[in-house]
C-alpha cells in the first residue's frame, strides 16, 4: 500500500464507521459550500454589469436593480457560511468525543505488559492533543478546502469563458504552482508528525515530574527538571522553525507570483484591447477581481492541505494504538472458571526479554482455601508468579492450571473477577471513599460497602470524617494514611466477593505498629477465602498453610514456618535479620 493510499483512502474508510450517522450534516455543509462559492462567483460579473452597462447608460434603475442583487448574494452567501461553520463545528465535536471514546475503550484493553513501556505523557498527548487536531477532519476546514477547490475551478471556467486569450497566460504560472505545493506538502509531512512525536516526549516528561514534584523538591532537583524539559522543548522548537520556515517563505513566495506576477500579465494582455475597444474596463475589473479572489483559496488550500496533513499525522500516531492487539485477541480463552480444588504452576518458565528468564522452572500448588506465601529477595521471582496467576502475562514455558483446566483456555476476564488484588501501591481513584470500595460499580449496594468496610474495621476512621463513606479522597490518596489506603483496597476485595485473595507486599511500607494494628483485619479478609501472599515482613505470613521461599527466579524451600527455620538457612537468616529489625525499631 503506498504512503498517499494509506493517508488518505484507507484511513478515511477507517474514520466513516463515526461519520456515517451524520453524514446528512456533511452533505449540508458540501451542499452550503457550493452554493456560497456559486454565490462567490457572482460578485465581480454584477459589478462588471454595473461599469460596462448601468453607468455608461446612466441608467440609474438598473444600476441599483443589480446593486441590489450585489447585497442579496453577500448576505446569502453570508447566512449559509455561518450555518456550514456552526453545524459542522458541532459535528465535529461530536465526532472527536466519540473518536476520544474509542480509543481510550481500545486502551483500556491492551495488555499490561504494554502500558510498562509507556510513558504516561506520551499516552495523553496522543488520545488528547492528537484527537483534538485529528478535529479539524471534521469540521468546516474539511468542507471550506472542497469549496475553495471548487470556486477555484468555477473562477478559471467564467475567465476562460469571458477572455480564454488571457486566461491561458496565467495557466502556466498556475500548473507551476500547484505542483510546486504538492511536493511541498509532501516534504513537510514527515517533519509535522516528528513535531508531534516530540511534543509526545514533552508531555511526558512534564507529567512524570509532576508526578513526583514531592521528591523532586526533597531533593531540590527542580533545575535538572527545567533542564530536561527545556532541552526537549528546544530539539521541539528546531523541528517546528525549520517547518514553519519552508512553510511561510513558499507561502510569500506562491503569495508574491499570484498578486504581482499574475496582475502584471493580465493588464499587460488586456491593455491593447482594452484601447483596441474590444475588451471593456469591466472585464479587466472581473480578472483582476477573479485573480485576488482566487489568490486566497489558493493560499487557504495551501494552509489547508498543510493544516490536514498535521491532522493525518496525529490520526496515524492514534490509529497505531488502535491497531495494537488487545488483551481479547491475545489470551482467547472461553471456558467458564470453575474453582473447587487447586490451583498448579507445572514447570513454569517467564521472562520479560527475550533469554532473560525471571521464573525457572516453578511448580507449585495452591490448594482452595489455603493461604500460601512467597517470601525471599527482592527480584526472585514472587510478583511475577502472581502477574501470571492473574493473567497479566501469558506463560512462556509450562502452564497454570485451575482444577486441571489451563488457564490459557479460560476466559480471563471470568478468571479475574475471582481475583482480588491488593498491592503495596495502592491505587485510589478521584472521588469518595464509596466509590472507591466498589470502584464505580453500581450494582454493589452501598450496604455491601458498609459491611466490608466493617469486617476491615474501617468504620471508626469513616465515622469521624464529615460526609463519612462520601467524603471526597485527594489524588492518590493523599489526605489519609497508607493504613487507612490498605484497608480500604482490603475493603474493595471484600465488596467485590473475590474468592481468592492476592496480596502483593501489601502491608511493606506499613510501620509495624499500624501493621500490627490490622493483623485483625487481614484475618477477617482472608477467612474462608484461598489466600496467596507475597510478603516481606513475615509477620503476615507465619500462620501460612505453606511458606515457599523464592531465589532467582526458583522455589528454594517450601514447608511451614517451624519447618523453614529447621531446615532451610537462607529462611533462618531472614527471620533473623527481621527479628533485629523489629529489636532496633
Amino acid at each position: 500500500m503506498s504512503e498517499k493510499k494509506e493517508s488518505f483512502t484507507y484511513y478515511l474508510k477507517l474514520l466513516y464507521p463515526f461519520i456515517k450517522k451524520d453524514i446528512g450534516l456533511l452533505l449540508f455543509g458540501l451542499f452550503a459550500m457550493l452554493i456560497t462559492s456559486g454565490l462567490r462567483l457572482l460578485h465581480p460579473l454584477i459589478l462588471a454589469q454595473i461599469i460596462d452597462h448601468s453607468i455608461p447608460d446612466r441608467n440609474m434603475a438598473q444600476m441599483f436593480q443589480y446593486g441590489g442583487y450585489f447585497v442579496i448574494v453577500v448576505l446569502l452567501s453570508g447566512l449559509l457560511s455561518y450555518l456550514q461553520i456552526l453545524l459542522l463545528s458541532r459535528l465535529g465535536i461530536k465526532i472527536i468525543t466519540k473518536f476520544k471514546g474509542n480509543v481510550f475503550s481500545h486502551l483500556l484493553k491492551l495488555p499490561v505488559s504494554w502500558f510498562n513501556k509507556q510513558p504516561v505523557g506520551e499516552l495523553i498527548a496522543r488520545v488528547e492533543s492528537d484527537s483534538e487536531r485529528v478535529k479539524v477532519l471534521f469540521s468546516d476546514l474539511s468542507i471550506t478546502i472542497i469549496g475553495n477547490v471548487l470556486f477555484f475551478i468555477g473562477g478559471f471556467i467564467v475567465l476562460f469563458i469571458l477572455q480564454w486569450q488571457i486566461t491561458i497566460y496565467i495557466l502556466p504560472a498556475i500548473i507551476i504552482c500547484a505542483v510546486g505545493y504538492w511536493f511541498l506538502f509532501k516534504y513537510l509531512n514527515g517533519f509535522f508528525r516528528l513535531i508531534r512525536e516530540r511534543y509526545a516526549v514533552i508531555s511526558a516528561k512534564i507529567t512524570d515530574y509532576v508526578q513526583g514534584i514531592q521528591m523532586l523538591q526533597a531533593l531540590n532537583q527542580e533545575k535538572k527538571a527545567l533542564k530536561d524539559v527545556e532541552q526537549a522543548s528546544l530539539s521541539k522548537k528546531k523541528v517546528e522553525v525549520h517547518t514553519q520556515m519552508i512553510e511561510y517563505g513558499s507561502q510569500s513566495v506562491f503569495s508574491f507570483m499570484v498578486n504581482v506576477v499574475f496582475i502584471i500579465i493580465v493588464i499587460l494582455v488586456s491593455a491593447p484591447k482594452i484601447i483596441a475597444g474590444t475588451l471593456t474596463v469591466g472585464i479587466l475589473i472581473v480578472f483582476i477581481q477573479y485573480i485576488y479572489q482566487l489568490v486566497w483559496p489558493l493560499m487557504q488550500i495551501s494552509e489547508n492541505v498543510m493544516q490536514i496533513q498535521r491532522s493525518f499525522a496525529s490520526l496515524k500516531r492514534i490509529l497505531e494504538l488502535t491497531k495494537l492487539p488487545t488483551e481479547d485477541e491475545l489470551y482467547t480463552g472461553t471456558l467458564h472458571p470453575v474453582f473447587e480444588q487447586e490451583i498448579r504452576f507445572e514447570n513454569v518458565w517467564f521472562g520479560y526479554k527475550e533469554d532473560e528468564w525471571v521464573l525457572k522452572d516453578v511448580s507449585l500448588t495452591i490448594p482452595k482455601g489455603k493461604k500460601i506465601a512467597l517470601v525471599g529477595p527482592s527480584g526472585s521471582g514472587k510478583t511475577t508468579t502472581v502477574s501470571l496467576l492473574c493473567g497479566f502475562y501469558p506463560v512462556q514455558k509450562g502452564r497454570i492450571l485451575i482444577d486441571g483446566i489451563p488457564l490459557s483456555e479460560i476466559n480471563f476476564r471470568e478468571w479475574r473477577r475471582k481475583i482480588g488484588l491488593i498491592l503495596q501501591d495502592v491505587y485510589l481513584f478521584p472521588g469518595s471513599i464509596l466509590e472507591n470500595v466498589r470502584v464505580y460499580n453500581d450494582q454493589i449496594e452501598e450496604a455491601k460497602v458498609q459491611e466490608a468496610i466493617s469486617i476491615v474495621q474501617l468504620n471508626e476512621f469513616i465515622k469521624k470524617l464529615p460526609e463519612g463513606i462520601n467524603s471526597e479522597l485527594a489524588e492518590r490518596g493523599q489526605n489519609i494514611s497508607q493504613g487507612e489506603k490498605q484497608l480500604i483496597s482490603f475493603a474493595r476485595a471484600l465488596a467485590f466477593e473475590s474468592e481468592i485473595i492476592i496480596m502483593d507486599e501489601a502491608t511493606a511500607s506499613i510501620d509495624p505498629q499500624t501493621e500490627a494494628k490490622i493483623q485483625h483485619s487481614m484475618q477477617n479478609l482472608l477467612a474462608g477465602k484461598t489466600a496467596l501472599v507475597v510478603a516481606h515482613r513475615l509477620t503476615s505470613v507465619l500462620d501460612a498453610d505453606e511458606i515457599l521461599y523464592f531465589n532467582e527466579g526458583r522455589i528454594t524451600a517450601r514447608g511451614k514456618h517451624s519447618e523453614l527455620l529447621n531446615n532451610s538457612p537462607e529462611y533462618r537468616k531472614l527471620v533473623e535479620l527481621q527479628m533485629l529489625q523489629v529489636q532496633d525499631e
